[in-house]
């Protein structure tokens, strides 16, 4: 193994002990492994680096530089044993900005998506319909990734305590997610149909597809989009419209939406919500902030407050 390729793995051994995966920055830095070794160089350049980042044609801009900054974030961590090697620069194949603004649901569409989860479209079956309104709502209520809900198994929604437990989430952590009554109460009578469905049948996941499999990601995620359609929150014509993920947005905005207009701290409550969501780092729940722009301005009015307050 030449000396690059022991320098990744030690790399990726120490970012996964953090808990970080990283399954695509291994197989990129393995390319790139491939591509030095090809050019026989052995320390890793600016110049190199983006040609090897460049070397896949695309049209998308930021697929350039999400090739880079794999290298990038290796370079950094191998710089400290090779001081011959170039950390590539920032606004080298710098990003685009995302443009991407989450539909962000009122409490009446919420309503109106559950409400319509429940009819027997195109003959659905009452278990169907009792599946796609329980896993509608536990999102709303929870923000749990559609992963997170889609991967629970029978033991790990404990409904005598009222809790969900999450394992292995996005970044390899497993957390705890109280549930309200009101959610338990739900969640108790899915898990009942469920039983009843079985017939006594043992399966694993907890939500399951009328023949006793788990539900894929893609199969919900479209039923999601056609019910939305079939109650007008999305044209018939267009690919566009809100996304079954936004309905975590939606809960993690109005959760910060109440905190202002009870006079709370929002700032004291983000840890917890932080945490509540599963994020590894509190910018990634400041991101919800900065994507709303109810919210921004709650923030601003505040602020100013603050400033007409001081001396």
């Amino acid at each position: 193994m030449t000396p690059m390729r022991t320098a990744i793995d030690e790399y990726l051994d120490l970012r996964r002990a953090l808990g970080f995966r990283l399954k695509a920055d291994e197989r990129l830095l393995g390319q790139f492994a491939d591509f030095m070794e090809h050019r026989r160089a052995v320390h890793i350049t600016a110049k190199l680096a983006a040609e090897w980042a460049q070397q896949t044609p695309s049209t998308d801009q930021n697929y350039h530089a999400g090739r880079l900054r794999a290298v990038r974030s290796f370079a950094r961590h191998r710089i400290h044993d090779d001081p011959m090697t170039e950390v590539p620069p920032t606004d080298m194949l710098p990003r685009r900005r995302n443009t991407f603004q989450p539909h962000i649901f009122t409490r009446e569409e919420i309503q109106r998506i559950l409400a319509a989860s429940l009819h027997k479209w195109g003959g659905a079956t009452p278990f169907y319909c009792l599946g796609r309104y329980t896993m509608y709502g536990l999102i709303s209520v929870t923000g749990m990734r559609v992963s997170e809900v889609l991967n629970l198994d029978l033991g790990d929604v404990d409904l005598d305590a009222g809790v969900i437990i999450i394992r292995n989430t996005k970044f390899g952590k497993s957390r705890l997610a109280p549930v309200h009554e009101t959610t338990r109460a739900v969640l108790e009578t899915y898990r009942d149909a469920r039983a009843a469905h079985l017939a006594g049948r043992e399966v694993l996941p907890f939500f399951i597809s009328e023949p006793g499999r788990r539900i894929t990601h893609a199969a919900l995620g479209r039923a999601f989009k056609r019910l939305t359609r079939r109650i007008g929150l999305c044209d018939a014509g267009t690919p566009d419209g809100p996304r079954l993920h936004d309905l975590r947005h939606t809960m993690a905005v109005d959760v910060l939406q109440r905190c202002y207009s009870t006079g709370a701290d929002p700032e004291r409550r983000l840890p917890a919500l932080s945490t509540y969501l599963g994020h590894s780092h509190l910018n990634y729940t400041y991101w919800y902030l900065h994507q709303n722009p109810g919210l921004m301005t709650e923030a601003v009015t505040r602020l100013q407050h603050r400033w007409e307050a001081s001396p």
